[in-house]
């Protein structure tokens, strides 16, 4: 038996800023193309979190993703309970790994943030976040995916609907 992914087309989707990093192609192309298909329904909610917004504000960032950013934060800062205080701890753990915590705590609140305010998809080029997918899937329930992967997935829901007999996995 195996795993069906989310319908990315009836999910939360959350966006890391460096997701749209102009220089890293072909995943550039596939985040603009994520973007559009947001705003014409083709995709569920695309989410930016609130932790996120600072590192929009990066100069690498291009200004319309600045803009429209600002309409995508669904999430707002909150106390966390006990639980929720472990399973952030945890992905930084995992994140951190040997390394220093500081660096990564931004990092593992987004991954974080995406799995609490019910994410299916957290979408990134982080290199370390995505290295660690797996280990963060047993922590969260947000799938991390480069935004190409997440156009595959995409497009096995959009032809499973055309009447293909594979169901998407």
């Amino acid at each position: 038996m195996s795993y069906a992914m989310p319908d990315p087309r009836r999910q939360n989707v959350f966006l890391d800023s460096c997701a749209f990093d102009p220089k890293n192609e072909p995943e550039a192309g596939a985040s603009l193309e994520i973007f559009e298909g947001s705003r014409n329904d083709r995709i569920g909610a695309l989410t930016i979190a609130h932790s996120t917004l600072k590192e929009v504000e990066h100069p690498n960032t291009p200004d319309w993703v600045k803009r429209e950013s600002l309409t995508m934060i669904r999430s707002l800062e909150v106390g966390l309970t006990p639980q929720e205080r472990k399973n952030q701890e945890q992905i930084l753990d995992v994140l951190a790994g040997n390394g220093g915590r500081d660096k990564m705590r931004q990092d593992a609140t987004h991954v974080f943030e995406a799995s609490k305010y019910g994410g299916a998809y957290f979408i990134t080029t982080d290199e370390r976040i995505l290295k660690n997918r797996s280990e963060l899937g047993r922590i969260c329930s947000a799938v991390v995916v480069k935004p190409t992967e997440f156009l595959g997935i995409l497009a096995k829901y959009e032809v499973a609907d055309a009447g293909s007999p594979e169901p998407p996995t």
